[in-house]
């Protein structure tokens, strides 16, 4: 089984990172700067039980090398999906088996269609900072829950296999469109704190910052329940559970819970791709909400206002627009 993975940010870095750690045969492909630097210096995760350094890994940014792999992991953001499936499909053979591993929900749909090959999708439970091309930070300890598909159990166990032999708990699933959804309404926060500048943990102990949040998950749990949309529980992140906690926890007990203290560095991907001048993802994720509850004869006056102030922060590359005070006055909570 042979695998590839297009994407050398944050999280591409740490699943190529593992699957070659436990001796899998990958490459890594990515932007010719980040493959340079790669060959130069390998790859490198830190926060994963001390620092894991995989010494001349095989790496290209070109796509012919896709011709003979069995299994394609697709980490880049979910704005490029149509043209990453249009330049790839030339090149992977038909029996090739493709895992969107992005934010989102039609990523896989899309890719499917676009190339042909049978796609399916994947959620990604962990936290990661990029630092530099090659080299990432796993900040949240979590795994991969992928779907369950007959037709792709080889590569998705070999996959799997590698995570848990690092301590990250990884499963298959089906209706992974629910966890989907869930893992969305999780990642509404990510506007949030790439508006405010705070870290993941700050943005939970601050009083104004944690009311958005539960406004904002709270509007996109009614919008899918409108939309008689169902979600499942993920591990660890159920959406009902992370707003009831909020909601009920004082900052004091938040301070000082254990799993809080472990979210000292954990930025989100919005922030990350902000703070170095990127576009985001925010159509993807917010703006999914939004664009459900207009497809609904819906409102989401919270997310559709987020949606708006992230793309004049992409605009000006302000890493911090507003105090928490500021921002949740803005949004009218």
């Amino acid at each position: 089984m042979k695998y590839a993975v297009i994407g050398l940010g944050a999280v591409g870095t740490i699943v190529g990172g593992i699957l070659k750690k436990s001796e899998r045969d990958v490459v890594f492909i990515g932007k010719p700067n980040q493959v340079d630097i790669i060959n130069k210096n390998g790859i490198k995760i830190n926060g994963l039980n001390g620092l894991i350094h995989i010494k001349n890994p095989k790496t290209s940014s070109d796509f012919s090398i896709l011709k003979d792999v069995d299994f394609i992991i697709i980490c880049v953001k979910s704005y490029d999906t149509r043209k990453l499936a249009s330049q790839i499909k030339t090149y992977i053979k038909k029996s090739a088996i493709i895992l969107s591993l992005q934010n989102g929900i039609n990523n896989s749909n899309i890719i499917s269609k676009t190339t042909g090959n049978k796609t399916i999708s994947g959620i990604v439970l962990f936290n990661a900072l990029y630092v530099k091309p090659g080299e990432s930070e796993l900040t949240i300890r979590g795994g991969l829950l992928i779907e369950d598909e007959k037709s792709s159990s080889e590569g998705v166990q070999g996959l799997i296999e590698s995570f848990n032999l690092v301590g990250l708990s990884s499963i298959s699933a089906e209706n992974i469109k629910g966890y989907q959804w869930s893992k969305l309404i999780v990642n509404l926060q990510n506007a949030v704190t790439a508006l405010t500048g705070q870290s993941i943990k700050d943005s939970i102990i601050n009083t104004d910052t944690r009311s958005i949040l539960i406004a904002t998950m709270n509007e996109g749990m009614n919008v899918l329940k409108k939309s008689n949309i169902s979600i499942n529980s993920l591990p660890d992140m159920d959406p009902k559970k992370m707003i009831n906690r909020l909601s009920f926890y004082n900052s004091i007990i938040l301070r000082i819970g254990s799993k809080l203290l472990r979210l000292q560095n954990a930025r989100t991907s919005m922030w990350q791709s902000i703070s170095r001048g990127k576009q985001t993802e925010i159509n993807f994720i917010n703006g999914e909400i939004v664009s459900l509850a207009k497809k609904n004869k819906l409102r989401a006056p919270i997310n559709e206002k987020l949606v708006k102030l992230i793309k004049e922060a992409e605009k000006k590359r302000l890493t911090k627009s507003y105090e928490p005070f500021e921002l949740r006055k803005i949004l009218g909570i």
